[in-house]
C-alpha cells in the first residue's frame, strides 16, 4: 500500500494535466516495485484506481473528483475545471474525511 504522503504528492504532479485513469495510474505505480500494477492496467485486466466526477450546474460549487485506491481507506479530492471538453486538475489533492 502508497503511503498517504506519497499517494498526496504523486496525485499533485498531475495538477494541470488530464484527468484520465491512465494518468493516474501512471502518476500512483510509478516506482520500480509497482510496474507489475500497471502492466496489468496496460493490457487492460486490472483497475487500481476508481475516480467519480461530483458536477453540479445548479450550484456554484467548482466540480471535482473523488478518487479511491482500493487498499487504502482514505479518499481523495481535487477541483476540476472543464477546458476544451477535457477535466483538468486545478487544485492539489486533499483527504476526504467527508464520505
Amino acid at each position: 500500500m502508497i503511503k498517504k504522503a506519497d499517494v498526496l504528492k504523486r496525485l499533485n504532479s498531475l495538477i494541470g494535466q488530464e484527468l484520465t485513469s491512465k494518468n493516474l495510474h501512471e502518476a500512483l505505480y510509478c516506482e520500480e516495485k509497482d510496474q507489475k500494477k500497471l502492466r496489468r492496467f496496460n493490457f487492460g485486466t486490472h483497475s487500481y484506481v476508481q475516480y467519480k466526477i461530483q458536477h453540479d450546474d445548479n450550484s456554484d460549487i467548482p466540480p471535482f473528483v473523488d478518487i479511491t485506491i482500493p487498499g487504502n481507506p482514505n479518499t481523495f479530492r481535487a477541483e476540476l475545471i472543464e477546458k476544451e471538453g477535457q477535466m483538468i486538475i486545478h487544485s492539489e489533492s486533499k483527504i476526504n474525511f467527508y464520505i
